[in-house]
């Protein structure tokens, strides 16, 4: 087996804690094909600025809100974390390394942060013409905003403000979403 296989059956290893609740998980299955393609879709969008992995992982976060609160579904069936800088995906570090995430290690001094970019044109053959269309919405409404504009957002969230810290946000809080 290759690492990507080996890294996928971890990251559903630590997912199956969750299983049998869906709101922490959307009613979606995790389908890393398809975190792996939300990532790649937001990576590649030009209305999307400075996209460093606190920013996408909020991102990801209103994804699969949006769509649970339109369809009675998220789209990855990633299960979210409330920590410091707001939503945070189990496994996120993991999640990262998975083959074909567009994801650059840049040395910022004191410390690396990771950046999303994807220039060539690509099919994201994972998500359906009603993933695409929350994505657009989310890339809208929220894809110009800083990092810290983005999180000072996510703290007014219900889910944010009603979940403890390091405690899973659950999707029962999708009816309030600010977007």
């Amino acid at each position: 087996m290759d690492q990507d296989t080996y890294l996928r059956k971890a990251i559903e290893a630590s997912y199956v804690r969750f299983h049998e609740n869906p709101l922490f998980h959307g009613n979606t299955k995790l389908s890393l094909d398809k975190v792996v393609d939300v990532i790649r879709y937001f990576a590649s969008s030009e209305q999307i600025t400075s996209l460093y992995k606190v920013k996408l992982m909020k991102l990801m976060w209103y994804a699969d809100v949006l769509s649970y609160k339109k369809s009675g579904f998220a789209i990855t069936g990633l299960v979210y974390q409330a920590m410091p800088m707001g939503a945070l995906p189990v496994g996120h570090n993991s999640i990262i390394d998975l083959k074909d995430v567009p994801c650059e290690e840049v040395d910022m001094g004191e410390t690396n942060a990771y950046h999303f970019s994807l220039k060539e044109a690509t099919s994201f053959s994972a998500l359906s013409s009603e993933d695409k269309n929350i994505l657009d919405i989310v890339i809208e409404k929220l894809g110009k905003m800083s990092k810290n504009q983005l999180v000072s957002f996510m703290h007014k969230e219900e889910a944010y403000i009603e979940t403890a810290y390091k405690d899973i946000i659950q999707f029962k809080y999708a009816e309030n979403l600010q977007i």
